[in-house]
């Protein structure tokens, strides 16, 4: 990471998402970008949830097509519902998922996984602005360089190779701050 990024680590919002990935339930934290029709992006989160059996069951927050259009939905093994809900419909996920004994650590667990998607989003934004800046230096950075070519019609590859490093860039920045500070993976969790 370069200086400016790394400078972001004691933010208010970055330490808020280091924070939110610390849940002792979750484990193998994972965001990533699954894209729209219209091209843009819409990040995800996922985890592993550890049962008091020390079974580890998929969570996570993501986005499906339906017929309004694309909403968010919570999910727990294959059960899923729309996103987000209040812990009584958390509470019948779980029950969906066959988890009928841990639903309240299993809602508390989907509760963490949307804050880490939603601290996560909050903070994806500045971290690509803090790339573009590393990749195209401090002063050419402007609003101008972040808008797609459909908007001001210049088709420039350069600038969508560079865009779409910067786009790498930053989730894998939130990777590593998860891996770093979340649990690392489900064997380490028992």
């Amino acid at each position: 990471m370069e200086n400016g990024v790394t400078d972001r680590l004691w933010d208010k919002d970055v330490q808020e998402y280091i924070a939110a990935c610390r849940h002792e339930k979750l484990s193998d934290i994972t965001l990533g970008y699954s894209a729209g029709e219209d091209g843009h992006s819409f990040l995800t989160a996922s985890a592993l949830y550890v049962t008091l059996k020390g079974r580890a069951v998929p969570i996570g927050y993501r986005w499906a097509d339906s017929k309004s259009g694309r909403t968010a939905e919570v999910y727990v093994g294959k059960a899923r519902t729309a996103a987000p809900q209040e812990l009584e419909g958390l509470f019948r996920l779980a029950l969906r998922a066959g988890l009928w004994r841990e639903r309240r650590h299993v809602a508390f667990a989907l509760s963490a996984v949307s804050d880490v998607h939603l601290k996560a989003d909050g903070v994806r934004s500045r971290l690509h602005f803090e790339h573009l800046k590393a990749l195209y230096g401090y002063d050419a950075v402007s609003l101008a360089l972040l808008q797609s070519s459909r908007v001001d019609g210049i088709d420039a590859p350069e600038r969508r190779a560079r865009a779409a490093q910067a786009h790498e860039l930053t989730l894998q920045t939130l990777n590593d701050l998860a891996y770093l500070y979340g649990a690392r993976s489900a064997n380490d969790s028992r």
